[in-house]
Order: C-alpha cells, then structure tokens, then sequence
C-alpha cells in the first residue's frame, strides 16, 4: 500500500480517536483501515490508561483486539455502544458510504445503528461526488440462484466474492455467501439499498445512506475533511 495512503489514513484515524474517553463501550468495525487503527488503539490506551470495552464485527478484528491487548465484551452485554469506530469502502458527497470490503456489513450495520454515536475514517482516495464501487451484499446461500436472476433481470450484474484460501465464494462469519452487485454510479444510494433488499434472500447491503454521525477523510498533507450528517437513529 502506499505511503501517502497509509499516512491519509493514520491522520483520519488520529482525527476520531479524539473521541474517546475513558469507560466508553466502542462498536469496532473490520477491513484494512480498522487493522491500522487497532495498534494506535494500543498506544492510546496504554498512554493515557484508559478503560476501554470493545464490541467487535468480526473474528478478524476480535483477533486483532486480543492481540493488541484490548479488551471485547459483546451485545449482549451492552446493546448501546457509547462510539462506533470503523471505515468504508467510497463516501459521496452527501455522506452516503458503501461499506463491506472486509466482509462483515451485516455485523458492521448491526453496530452501527445499535451505537450512540458512529465515526468513519478513510482515506481521500475514498472520496466520490458519486459513488461507483461494487455494492457487497450478504445473501443466504439457499437464495443465491434466485437473488442472482432476480439482479440480472434488473440489469444488476452480481458476482459472488471469491476466496483467495479456499475453492468456492467467500462465507461470512454469519454463514452467509458475499457477493459484489455492480450497479455503476449510484444516483439514488437510499433507493438502490432499498431494492436490493426487496429480494427475499439478501440479507443486507453495504450501503448506508447517511448512517454515520461524522465522517472523517484524511490527506497525505496532514490535512482532514469532515462531512457531518444528520444521522438517523432507530
């Protein structure tokens, strides 16, 4: 990866560990920029000695927390995180974002509407008037024969995200086959998440329109771009 990314995505992340206070409960997300996160966590928390619970996406980023010496609690235990820390695959304009190029939407979606307040970090590589990036989805793996005819007829080509470990599609950690719908540009994201949804089967898309409460872009420079939204909570 290079450099001038990687130093982007240290300046956003810097940006939002602001955030945090001591006793927080924080939603964790998945996917290469939360890994860069994870070890900047670390010296966050052991600098200022911080008492922090994290409630992870997935096995990827409950491996990365206890492997950096952070503790995880669960849902289960606290069903309203106080922060949500993750990033996204492309943001538009209006703050929309397609999210699930770690594969772990669904969870990630889960913890961000659950959370008190959500933070998204990226690079400005991310950054699009209009969003094009494959939307990932999640689909139940006995609807895929049938999600698939449905998209094509609708002139949605969705292709099933294919394992670099293994023969066959990428499985979620809910048992579920991930998929990449290519829709093009996205004039409508709130409208084409909707459809995707229509059919039985699809768990859930990477697209969450206007579903962080700020998202932070960072720049080589050191420079940071902020797009708040008026997020909408269940």
């Amino acid at each position: 990866m290079k450099e001038e990314v990687l130093r982007a995505r240290e300046v956003a992340i810097r940006e939002a560990l602001k955030e945090i206070r001591d006793g927080m409960v924080i939603g964790y997300g998945s996917g290469t920029t939360v890994a860069q996160m994870t070890a900047i966590l670390r010296e966050l928390v052991r600098e200022q000695e911080l008492d922090l619970l994290f409630i992870p996406s997935s096995l990827q980023s409950t491996d990365l927390l206890i492997s950096h010496g952070l503790r995880v609690a669960s849902l289960n235990e606290y069903p309203e995180p106080d922060l949500m820390l993750d990033s996204f695959d492309q943001v538009d304009s209006e703050g929309n974002v397609i999210k699930g190029g770690g594969g772990a939407l669904l969870r990630e979606k889960v913890l961000m509407q659950a959370s008190r307040r959500v933070i998204l970090v990226g690079d400005h590589l991310k950054l699009k008037e209009k969003m094009d990036f494959p939307v990932p989805i999640e689909i139940l793996q006995y609807a895929y024969p049938h999600a698939k005819r449905v998209l094509s007829s609708w002139g949605l080509r969705m292709e099933a995200r294919i394992s670099g470990g293994k023969m066959g599609p990428v499985i979620t950690d809910n048992g579920n086959i991930l998929a990449d719908v290519h829709a093009g540009t996205i004039d409508d994201p709130e409208n084409l998440d909707r459809i995707l949804k229509s059919v039985a089967g699809i768990l859930e898309t990477g697209i969450c329109p206007k579903a962080a409460d700020q998202i932070i872009i960072g720049y080589p420079d050191g420079g940071i771009k902020r797009i708040n939204i008026n997020r909408r909570r269940l």
